[in-house]
């Protein structure tokens, strides 16, 4: 039996890739970025950044997905990974951020539910999902904490 053989310099296209849209890669890159400067930040306890971010909801987006960022540790209970801005390769954890704040903006509340109870610690849910509201923009109406 010869086995099969692939050429090395033809990279492999991802599924995930594939159905990506060009907001969700631009978002993507974004976090990416936001996560290589959380990096050399010191990290944040959870209720602390809800607090802060509580006092002033007109805050931007950009520094709710910063808490969130700098923060998400303490609720899934490990660092999470990212890799470089326009890596072809994406980790779960960037899956995941790039599934729920899709579905945040989106205003499905039942996706953000099943995917922050999915992956959360149940004691930081409710801060992170604050967290994810703000990183989105959505304060009003159909968002509880």
């Amino acid at each position: 039996m010869i086995p099969n053989r692939t050429r090395v310099d033809t990279p492999a296209i991802k599924h995930a890739q594939l159905h990506r849209s060009r907001e969700q890669t631009c978002r993507l890159n974004r976090l990416r970025l936001s996560a290589m400067r959380c990096r050399a930040s010191a990290r944040v306890d959870v209720s602390e950044a809800c607090n802060l971010l509580c006092v002033d909801e007109t805050q931007s987006e950009h520094r709710f997905e910063e808490a969130l960022l700098r923060s998400l540790h303490q609720g899934v209970g490990r660092k999470p990974r990212f890799f470089a801005v326009g890596a072809a390769e994406e980790s779960f954890d960037e899956r995941w951020l790039l599934q729920v704040l899709t579905v945040a903006q989106q205003g499905d509340m039942a996706s953000v539910e099943f995917l922050v109870r999915s992956r959360v610690n149940k004691t930081m849910q409710r801060s992170i999902r604050f967290l994810i509201r703000g990183a989105v923009g959505r304060f009003g109406g159909r968002f509880t904490l």
